[in-house]
């Protein structure tokens, strides 16, 4: 992934004062070191889910076999068993951090996204809408995990 996307080098806060966020920074290493692993860990399983998402339709199409397995409901709630504990902890700790609600709020639509879609029998909903539900989620957890770094990582850090 783009570096410059993880770690701007610089973020306008539109803040006229010194400090660059409202967060005592004194502790910014050691929250970098374990909050930007998990950022990266989420953003790379969300593009997986929604590659995933993308790919399975041509697999069904192409290969049945590998079609079937792909879109087995344990594989998707194999994913969202893995997703969830990484963004949650990315996004909350992310929060603890930079204080805005937005991006927060964001991850968690994401992740409650992934988990409804992965949860509910594929008998309710066509192939099609489970699917849509599963790549918007995903998207979101990408936005909301890039703009997490962001947030984390204003001026003063840089």
């Amino acid at each position: 992934m783009d570096e410059t996307i993880l770690n701007p080098s610089s973020v306008n806060t539109g803040k006229s004062h010194d400090s660059c966020c409202e967060v005592d920074h004194t502790q910014h290493e050691v929250f970098e070191e374990k909050t930007l692993t998990w950022d990266r860990i989420g953003i790379v399983l969300s593009s997986l889910c929604a590659i995933h998402c993308l790919v399975t339709p041509l697999l069904i199409l192409t290969l049945p076999v590998m079609g079937e397995f792909f879109h087995a409901e344990w594989v998707h709630i194999l994913m969202a068993v893995v997703i969830m504990p990484v963004g949650l902890f990315a996004f909350w700790s992310g929060y603890k951090h930079h204080r805005q609600a937005g991006v927060l709020s964001l991850g968690v639509l994401g992740l409650s996204m992934i988990a409804a879609a992965s949860v509910l029998p594929h008998e309710w909903v066509e192939v099609m809408e489970h699917d849509i539900v599963t790549i918007i989620g995903s998207v979101l957890l990408i936005v909301a995990h890039i703009l997490n770094r962001r947030a984390c990582l204003c001026h003063k850090h840089a």
